[in-house]
């Protein structure tokens, strides 16, 4: 026998159909044999009750003789006494048979949820889940806290397991990341409060916040997950720019480009040599490096060597000037070439007219000596005398050579009487004597072919000097002529500027000129219209002020457009100054060479 519930509304525990009356609403039908089971007006017919638990029946049974009861009640009515419970009539297991049409009418009582009940609070001295509690058909909150559904009871077993009203749990599983854990959320609530429960609820899993961040979990790891092992926590910038960035990695290379972060300016002049000042000490904040750069730091601003066309810091550009192997300079032994100084001493070896040098022939005996540009002339004039030496040296060579041969037929008449050795030395001597000679004749030679050589290029040298002063003059006379040309120009857009100027200076003096007409016409009318004073007097002053204001406006307008003209012109006239200047000066350095 199933064990008696107790019923609602604290009645006693007896399996009986139960009229209970609720306040306000009207009287139910309590089921003390099913759970939590009240059927709605009017009262379920009494053969629908078992005669046995007077509750209504539970899966029918009816006996041979006629009498009904539930199924549980008949079992046990036969187990106990073997008879109807009604009647008395004896009846075996076998002799009960199901009653559908009894089963249909009472599918068709109608119902109450049983989630249209609620907890009544605990009396004093009792706890929530003490004998004492009571439940109450609370149908005053149908539709808000309670089910106020009416249904078939076949379809309340249906209804209830559907009802937005039914206590569920959450059961969400709590779940840190790609680990899931075996915890479930054991809050209890009504369907219909489920999902603001789970807005929430510690157990709700959720993605991480952070922009890039993959991580999905429980809420209640979430904080621990942003403050511990988030690599994507919104890191605002250390040096006060305002700046967030996604992650720790984006704040790294957003350091690298904030533009309040102090960095060194780091500009480097390759010109110095030295590792401790070739590099700008200067700090700032980057905002203000372009800045820097540009208008302060002279190891970033650059100027371009005249000579070599090397770029160079603006710190090193005379040092630079000073030391550039490229640098034009005077010819130090004064012939007045301007030559490099890398082919300064290659210069002065071999082609500077004022360095003094011996005369080719000075071997020979030719002991004059002057400037190179000289020597030319030298050689012209004294041809005569150089081939008087040259001749003087061959016969001294020819004498020598003589006494040589002398030597040697004597050495010879003496062969006779020396050994072996004493031959093979005076063989070796005859040798040397013979190459000496030989060495002589071809010096001779080459004096010769020198003086010719140096003759032809003097000749060259004098025709190309020649051509490059030629050159030089077209050069600078085509220049003279462009600038000219360009002074000629400037003054007719000054005179076309000019022109203009006046115009409009003319057309604001007729608009002030018309103005005073039109002041003077309203003084006349404001006169006709004064009558000892008041608001027309005073319209009349506010008008003239304006006009006077105006007028100032116009004259200073006309004062600035006359400066305008006048640095204008001081502009041009310094410019065409500085390139005349500048032209009179490469014409002065081309007369010096």
């Amino acid at each position: 026998r199933r064990t008696p519930r107790r019923s609602c509304a604290g009645l006693a525990p007896t399996m009986v159909l139960r009229n209970v009356p609720i306040d306000g609403y009207g009287v139910v039908y309590v089921s003390t044999a099913r759970a939590r089971t009240v059927f709605a007006a009017p009262k379920p017919p009494n053969h629908l009750l078992c005669s046995a638990c007077s509750d209504i029946l539970r899966k029918p049974r009816r006996a041979p003789c006629g009498h009904a009861f539930c199924a549980e009640c008949a079992s046990d009515a036969t187990r106990l006494s073997g008879t109807c419970p009604a009647c008395k009539s004896i009846v075996h297991d076998d002799d009960w048979i199901p009653d559908e049409s009894l089963s249909l009418e009472i599918s068709n009582l109608s119902a109450h949820c049983a989630f249209a009940w609620r907890r009544l609070e605990a009396g004093p001295g009792q706890e929530n889940d003490a004998p004492g509690d009571r439940m109450t058909l609370d149908y005053r909150g149908f539709g808000n806290r309670t089910c106020g559904a009416i249904v078939r009871f076949a379809d309340l077993e249906r209804h209830c397991a559907e009802c937005a009203y039914r206590v569920v749990i959450c059961g969400l599983i709590s779940r840190d990341g790609e680990s899931t854990m075996h915890e479930r959320c054991s809050h209890e609530c009504r369907a219909t409060e489920l999902e603001e429960h789970r807005r929430t609820c510690e157990y709700v899993v959720k993605p991480c916040l952070n922009i890039g961040c993959s991580w999905s979990g429980s809420r209640m790891f979430a904080r621990s997950h942003v403050e511990q092992n988030c690599m994507f926590v919104p890191v605002k910038c250390a040096y006060g720019c305002g700046t967030t960035t996604r992650s720790a990695e984006a704040a790294a290379r957003h350091e690298e480009t904030c533009p309040v972060k102090e960095v060194p300016c780091g500009a480097i002049d390759d010109e110095d040599a030295d590792e401790r000042t070739r590099c700008c000490p200067a700090v700032m904040k980057r905002n203000a490096l372009a800045h820097h750069r540009e208008s302060v730091c002279e190891y970033a601003q650059t100027s371009k060597c005249v000579h070599c066309k090397k770029i160079v810091a603006a710190r090193s550009a005379i040092r630079h000037a000073q030391s550039c192997k490229k640098s034009r300079r005077v010819c130090p032994a004064g012939c007045g070439a301007e030559v490099t100084k890398e082919m300064e001493q290659r210069h002065l070896d071999h082609d500077c007219p004022a360095v003094e040098i011996q005369c080719e022939f000075h071997d020979v005996g030719c002991l004059f000596r002057g400037p190179r540009g000289v020597m030319s002339r030298h050689e012209d004039s004294a041809t005569q005398s150089h081939c008087a030496l040259v001749l003087k040296a061959s016969v001294e060579v020819r004498d020598v050579s003589m006494q040589m041969a002398q030597s040697c037929r004597k050495v010879v008449r003496d062969e006779e009487g020396f050994t072996t050795t004493e031959r093979e030395e005076v063989d070796v001597v005859l040798k040397a004597m013979r190459d000496e000679e030989i060495r002589a004749l071809e010096g001779i030679k080459a004096l010769r072919e020198d003086e010719a050589e140096a003759r032809n290029r003097g000749l060259v040298y004098i025709d190309a000097l020649k051509a490059a002063v030629a050159d030089q003059e077209e050069t600078y006379n085509t220049a003279i002529a462009n600038i000219h040309d360009d002074i000629a120009r400037l003054r007719e857009e000054f005179e076309a500027f000019k022109k203009q100027n006046a115009l409009e200076l003319a057309a604001l003096r007729e608009t002030v000129e018309a103005t005073q007409l039109a002041v003077k016409d309203v003084s006349v009318r404001v006169s006709t219209l004064h009558r000892g004073g008041g608001i027309i007097e005073e319209l009349q002053n506010t008008f003239f002020n304006g006009i006077k204001d105006e007028r100032a406006m116009i004259i200073g307008e006309i004062e600035k457009q006359s400066r305008k003209l006048r640095f204008e012109w001081e502009d041009i006239q310094a410019e065409q100054n500085s390139k005349i200047h500048a032209l009179r000066d490469d014409i002065r350095a081309v007369l010096k060479r």
